[in-house]
């Protein structure tokens, strides 16, 4: 009975450690992570999905939004040109990652994500926006774009952007809110 219990205990702590070697903990020094990386920087991890995941507490810190059933890593930001014409566009992307058992839209980010910019009157709430094609008539971030749009799978991380169209040059600042609508973090980005 003991070599029962010895031989249960052994396996649980083996499994543990294998769901946690594989898990997208927000704990970026952990060892297992730095080891198990290849030449390839941004690598994402594999996520045990969950059904808990929603009652997950909502964080930004060190430009990681954990909302819950979905995680958004913001990974480098750029200003492009907008579709529209004259304007500039506010681009963000980030590695998006379904902690759920069920399918997610990661395009509700924006109701929980908003941007701020300065002008001369107010601090105004920017909008979402569309990149210039390029010279062959693609949108250059067709892949990003797609990504944030498709239902994607339990489990899961795909690299998407998040843009705004900027009303001039000042700098802008991206708020994070909670299920409740509190803001629980924020970034600021400089326009260059």
């Amino acid at each position: 009975m003991k070599k029962k219990y010895i031989l249960s205990a052994t396996l649980l702590a083996c499994t543990g450690l294998a769901l946690t070697a594989c898990s997208n903990s927000n704990n970026s020094n952990s060892a297992s992570s730095s080891k198990s990386s290849s030449s390839k920087v941004n690598k994402p991890k594999k996520v045990v999905p969950s059904d808990k995941a929603k009652d997950r507490t909502w964080t930004y810190k060190n430009k990681v939004f954990d909302a819950g059933i979905e995680t958004y890593k913001f990974t480098k930001s750029e200003v492009r040109d907008s579709a529209t014409e004259g304007k500039k566009l506010l681009v963000l992307y980030c590695d998006v990652t379904n902690n759920s058992k069920k399918e997610q839209d990661p395009s509700n980010v924006y109701m929980v994500m908003h941007a701020y910019q300065k002008t001369d009157t107010s601090n105004v709430q920017l909008d979402p926006g569309s990149a210039a094609l390029d010279d062959n008539g693609n949108d250059p971030l067709q892949e990003y774009d797609d990504n944030l749009n498709n239902k994607l799978l339990p489990g899961k991380t795909v690299k998407a952007c998040v843009a705004y169209e900027l009303k001039n040059d000042n700098p802008v600042t991206v708020k994070f809110e909670n299920s409740d609508f509190d803001t629980i973090g924020q970034e600021i980005y400089q326009i260059k």
